[in-house]
């Protein structure tokens, strides 16, 4: 008997995913009632069991810039990941792409939720721990391949990965800015962590990527 995979027809998953947290935020910018009930609370989450906030939080933005940089990331890396699982998967790895995305956003919540569901002042917002979930996925799969900082500045994915969670965990600890660094770093080990799991000849490749590359 063959396997049948469910079908998403020729839908991208990943066009879904930009088109509606570029629509939620914009909307969620002059209403302050939807920003509200979407982004990130602890405290709210466990007192009204509102564990849909995990995953509504990467829909809302603090502004333009915020979700724009978010979108062109998802952009740029999302397609491709996306397109790896389909390979990888048939028409079901759209579903999975879609879990790996989902899935590091609620990891990256995790740590903050522990930490600040006694503070009522704390909030978070954005989707930068599915954005960062889905580029660590690339960079795992292809650590040697360039990417552009500002643009133009070539840098090995492996390299800006090590610089990035070192800056992260840096920021972290300073605290001196308004920035979920905690959430960057979860987001991205947890999609490093679901792709493994999905698929665990990538952490073979990975080594072997990086024994090739090495004088030896």
């Amino acid at each position: 008997m063959s396997k049948e995979y469910p079908t998403f027809g020729a839908m991208s998953v990943n066009v879904v995913l930009l088109i509606s947290i570029a629509a939620v935020s914009y909307f969620s910018f002059s209403n302050k009632a939807l920003y509200t009930n979407l982004l990130f609370s602890p405290y709210i989450i466990i007192r009204e069991k509102q564990w849909y906030r995990f995953i509504s939080s990467a829909w809302v933005h603090a502004d333009f810039m915020h979700l724009a940089f978010n979108l062109f990331v998802l952009y740029g890396f999302g397609n491709f990941l996306e397109n790896v699982f389909v390979l990888w998967f048939s028409e079901v790895g759209k579903g999975y792409y879609l879990f790996l995305f989902l899935g590091s956003v609620v990891i990256a919540g995790i740590p903050s939720y522990l930490k600040h569901k006694d503070n009522a002042a704390y909030a978070a917002i954005g989707a930068s721990g599915g954005v960062s979930g889905v580029l660590f996925a690339n960079i795992l799969l292809q650590p040697f391949n360039n990417l552009y900082l500002f643009g133009a500045i070539p840098i090995p994915g492996i390299v800006f990965g090590v610089v990035y969670l070192w800056y992260s965990r840096h920021m972290s600890k300073k605290g001196t800015d308004n920035i979920g660094h905690d959430a960057h770093i979860w987001g991205a080990l947890g999609g490093m962590a679901i792709l493994i799991v999905m698929r665990p000849s990538v952490l073979l490749s990975f080594f072997q990527q990086i024994l090739g590359f090495l004088p030896l």
